[in-house]
């Protein structure tokens, strides 16, 4: 009961409730109440800035990440740099953003709950210096356990180089206009998990689909139901 007080007692307050909400966000994820698996962020500091997360609990993890810095005839700002380069140093991008959240927000809890046991209360000035402190410490930790899974997903970039476009897949969830679910390629080797929508049609989960194009700036694609002769016939 004492480690749950302090949890929630002056500035652990924040990191304890950032946990909750990373914890909540995987769970909803998990269970499939999200309806889409693509979470987007458009930064725009003139270098344009693209982080794309796709997610698959079924096939292992599919992740499609990264920064991607797309050309601009303007020359950036200095601090513009520094920014993308900060971004690259602390693997963000290179690693899934809410990967690298989801840790960082982790470390910075164990952190603020280890002051326990140096009896400084995180009601105090001390207490919140402490706590910045710690999430200082946190960022480089985070930037150290993300470091070797820079590899990995940079294997699972390498997917990308497989011709989507033409390719049959299966849809994992049922859709209908305007939502994005997920559909599975079955390649020789391993299944390719891409986020899909339809054409403004229903196609029903379990439904085969042929890709017949791709939304660039969404990252996903947009499939059509294959209809059987027999179906027809039977239609």
């Amino acid at each position: 009961m004492e480690y749950i007080l302090f949890a929630f007692t002056g500035i652990n307050i924040l990191p304890s409730v950032l946990l909750i909400l990373i914890i909540f966000y995987w769970l909803l994820i998990i269970l499939g109440i999200f309806s889409f698996e693509i979470i987007d962020f458009d930064i725009d500091f003139g270098l344009d800035f693209n982080i794309d997360i796709g997610l698959d609990f079924e096939s292992g993890m599919f992740f499609d990440g990264g920064i991607e810095l797309e050309e601009n005839n303007s020359r950036p700002s200095k601090c513009k740099l520094f920014f993308y380069r900060l971004l690259k140093f602390l693997n963000i991008g290179t690693v899934p953003i809410m990967i690298y959240l989801s840790i960082l927000i982790l470390v910075w809890w164990i952190l603020s709950m280890l002051v326990y046991y140096i009896n400084i209360s995180p009601d105090s000035m001390m207490g919140g210096l402490i706590c910045l402190q710690n999430f200082v410490i946190a960022v480089f930790l985070a930037k150290a356990i993300t470091e070797p899974l820079k590899a990995l997903f940079s294997a699972m970039e390498d997917r990308r180089d497989i011709k989507i476009i033409g390719k049959t897949a299966t849809l994992k969830s049922s859709v209908k206009a305007g939502r994005i679910v997920q559909a599975v390629i079955h390649e020789k080797h391993y299944p390719i998990t891409i986020n899909v929508k339809s054409l403004g049609e229903p196609i029903m989960k379990g439904s085969r689909v042929i890709v017949v194009s791709r939304d660039e700036k969404k990252n996903l694609y947009i499939v059509k139901e294959i209809i059987d002769k027999n179906q027809n016939e039977l239609l």
